[in-house]
C-alpha cells in the first residue's frame, strides 16, 4: 500500500460547487494489509512532520482541488434490516451541556443543516445496505464499555469516546486495535490522518478521527477577539499580525494589557463586573504548549511514545502561560470560578457585554456568540516567536470525540465497511453544512475570520503524554495557571522517572493485546 500523506494541506475532491474545505491533511492510496497500513501511515506521516516544516505560514491553507469525488471501493451489500449502533457518552453537568454529539445520529428532517445533513448521510447509507442507524446516549459510558465487553454482548457497533478516555479502555482490552478492522483505509481523505500520526502506540491505533464526526472539529482550540474593543483600543489588526507570522505569546501578552478596566470603580477587578485583555482557563497551559509546537510527549522511530517535556523551549513556552495566569488585573482565569457559576456561560457573557478582547475558546463556542451584536474575530492559537514556522492547532481531549470499536464487535467487516461508507458520505455532506454552512456562512463575521478557520481546522495535532497523561504529569500542570503555581520545572524533574515507567508499562500492555 502506498499513503501520500501531506501535512497541513487538504484535499477537496468536490463536485459541481467548491463547496467542501478538507479539515485534515488528506491523501489517496489503496489498502494493500492492515500491518502495512498502519506501517505506512506512521513512517509517512513522520516525512509531512518533515516536510511541513519547511512549509511557509502564508500556505498552511492551501487546499489542493479536484474535480470529481471519490468514493470507497465497497460494493452494496444487504445486511437484513441490521441495526448498526452506536454508544455516546452526555455528561450531567450544566458546563458540558453543549457537547452531546449531533453528529451521528437524526430521527427526522428539520431544517437545520447539520441535522438534515446526519439525517439524509444516514438515509443513503442506510439504504446502500439495509440497515437501521441508531444511537445510545449515557452517562456511565466507559463502565457501560466494559461491562458490555467483559460480558462478550454485541451491544454496539461503534463507542465514540472522548480521547482521555482511550488509554484506560484500549489497555484492559475493552476496544479493538482499528488498523485491524478490515475495509478502514486511513489513507483516504475522510480520515484525520494527523490522528494516527500522534496516537498510534506501536503500529496499533485505538481511536480515530475524521469526517464522520464534527465533535472533533468542535473541540478544535482557537482564539476570539472584541473588534470593537480592539478598535477603541487603536491596537494592530491581528488578521494582519497572524499572516506576518508575528501572533506569538508575546504579542497576546502586550495586547491584553491594552484594554482593562475597573468599570464599577470599586478598585478590584472581578470577573462578573470589569473589562479584562483575556479570558483563559485550566485547558489553555497543555493547549499553549502544544501550540508553541512542543508536547509533554512525542513518538519515537518505533511507534513509541517518548517524553519530550523538559526542553528550554518548553519552559519558554509555560513562562509565557505563567506571565498571562498571574496577571489578574488583565486574565480572568476561568476555572478558578468553577463550581461557583457556569463559567463558560459567563465566558461568552464577557464577550457579549464587550468586557474581554481575547478569549481561548474551543471552536464549539463560536456558534453560542450567534448573538452577539459587536463583531468578533476568529484567529489560531498564538506561536512561542515569529521564528516558528507555523500555527498549530490542538485538538481538546476532553471534549474531542473519536470512533473506536468494542472489542464485543461480533462482524469486524461489516463495522469497517458501514464506517468507512459513512466516513466517505461525510466528507461530501456533513462536513460541508458544517464548516461552510454553519462556521463560514452563518457565524464568522468577516472573510478573514474565514481564511483563519483553514489554518485553525487544517493543522491539529494531539498530545499524547496529556492523553494518557504519563506519570501523572499533564493532569497536575493543567491547573497551575488556576492555582497560580509556576514550578513547572521541579514538577517534572519529580514526576519524569514515573512518565518513563508509565511508558514501559503501556507498550507492554499493548504487546499482549492479540
Amino acid at each position: 500500500m502506498k499513503a501520500y500523506l501531506k501535512k497541513f494541506t487538504s484535499v477537496l475532491l468536490i463536485a459541481a460547487l467548491i463547496i467542501s474545505v478538507l479539515f485534515v491533511s488528506a491523501s489517496c492510496g489503496s489498502k494493500d494489509d492492515n500491518s502495512n497500513n498502519a506501517d505506512n501511515i506512521a513512517k509517512d506521516a513522520d516525512n509531512a512532520n518533515a516536510n511541513a516544516n519547511q512549509e511557509d505560514v502564508q500556505n498552511q491553507n492551501d487546499s489542493s482541488h479536484s474535480t470529481e469525488k471519490i468514493y470507497p471501493d465497497l460494493p452494496a451489500k444487504d445486511f437484513g434490516g441490521y441495526e448498526f449502533k452506536y454508544l455516546t457518552r452526555t455528561i450531567d453537568d450544566i458546563d458540558w451541556a453543549e457537547w452531546n454529539h449531533r453528529d451521528l445520529f437524526s430521527e427526522e428532517l428539520n431544517g437545520d443543516i447539520l441535522n438534515d445533513a446526519v439525517f439524509n448521510r444516514n438515509k443513503k447509507i442506510e439504504e446502500k445496505y439495509n440497515i437501521i442507524i441508531s444511537e445510545t446516549v449515557i452517562i456511565d459510558f466507559q463502565g457501560t464499555v466494559r461491562k458490555t465487553v467483559k460480558a462478550g454482548d454485541d451491544a454496539y457497533d461503534v463507542v465514540c469516546t472522548h480521547l482521555v478516555e482511550v488509554a484506560s479502555l484500549a489497555q484492559d482490552g475493552s476496544i479493538t486495535d482499528l488498523f485491524s478492522v478490515p475495509n478502514l483505509d486511513f489513507s483516504k481523505p475522510w480520515w484525520n490522518q494527523n490522528c494516527p500520526r500522534d496516537l498510534s502506540i506501536g503500529n496499533r491505533l485505538f481511536v480515530m478521527q475524521g469526517d464522520l464526526l464534527i465533535m472533533d472539529n468542535d473541540a478544535m482550540e482557537a482564539m476570539i477577539f472584541n473588534k470593537a474593543l480592539l478598535r477603541d483600543a487603536g491596537l494592530d489588526d491581528p488578521y494582519v499580525i497572524v499572516k506576518n507570522g508575528e501572533w506569538t505569546f508575546g504579542k497576546l501578552i502586550e495586547m491584553s494589557r491594552g484594554v482593562s478596566k475597573d468599570l464599577n470603580g470599586d478598585g478590584q477587578m472581578y470577573i462578573k463586573d470589569d473589562l479584562f485583555g483575556c479570558i483563559l482557563q485550566s485547558d489553555t497551559d497543555i493547549s499553549f504548549l502544544v501550540s508553541g509546537g512542543e508536547k509533554v510527549a512525542s513518538k519515537d522511530e518505533n511507534d513509541y511514545p517518548i517524553v519530550t517535556f523538559g526542553s528550554e523551549r518548553c519552559y519558554k513556552i509555560m513562562e509565557a502561560v505563567s506571565t498571562l495566569m498571574l496577571d489578574e488585573d488583565n486574565v480572568v482565569q476561568l476555572h478558578r470560578y468553577y463550581g461557583k457559576f457556569g463559567i463558560y456561560d459567563e465566558q461568552v457573557k464577557m464577550m457579549q457585554e464587550d468586557r474581554a478582547l481575547f478569549s481561548w475558546i474551543r471552536m464549539r463556542v463560536v456558534e453560542r456568540l450567534r448573538g452577539m451584536e459587536t463583531d468578533f474575530g476568529i484567529i489560531p492559537l498564538p506561536k512561542l516567536d515569529k521564528s516558528q514556522e507555523k500555527y498549530i492547532t490542538h485538538n481538546n481531549p476532553h471534549t474531542g470525540a473519536g470512533i473506536s470499536i468494542p472489542r464485543s464487535a461480533s462482524d469486524l467487516e461489516r463495522t469497517g465497511m458501514i464506517l468507512e461508507d459513512l466516513s466517505a458520505e461525510s466528507k461530501y455532506t456533513l462536513q460541508p453544512a458544517y464548516y461552510e454552512v454553519n462556521l463560514r456562512g452563518k457565524y464568522a463575521r468577516d472573510d478573514e475570520s474565514q481564511e483563519m478557520l483553514d489554518i485553525i481546522l487544517n493543522n491539529t495535532a494531539y498530545d499524547i503524554g496529556y492523553i494518557y497523561d504519563f506519570g501523572g504529569f499533564a493532569m497536575s500542570i493543567i491547573h497551575y495557571g488556576r492555582d497560580k503555581k509556576t514550578n513547572y520545572a521541579s514538577t517534572f524533574e519529580k514526576a519524569e522517572q514515573k512518565m518513563w515507567k508509565d511508558i514501559e508499562k503501556t507498550i507492554a500492555a499493548y504487546e499482549k493485546i492479540d
